[in-house]
């Protein structure tokens, strides 16, 4: 299988990363149902989730301070 100037290592390495495209593709494809990372990604299991991580109750806005038109030349 292995071509006279192409190392072992380099095989490996493009057929592991063939399989990992054939995967992905598969995944998007659907073959894997239609959310297949639903359990370690946003889960629509746990919709408080989102309400937890964005708190816009504690989030307000502060005037800015006054500052002067021009400041004098030293």
């Amino acid at each position: 299988m292995t071509t006279p100037g192409l190392p072992r290592s380099l095989c490996i390495a493009l057929l592991l990363l063939l399989f990992a495209n054939a995967v992905l593709l598969a995944a998007v494809l659907g073959a894997f149902g239609a959310q297949p990372l639903s359990g370690w990604f946003e889960s629509s299991r746990e919709p408080h989730r989102l309400e937890q991580q964005v708190r816009g109750e504690r989030m307000r806005l502060q005037p800015l301070p006054a500052t002067p038109a021009s400041a004098p030349a030293a």
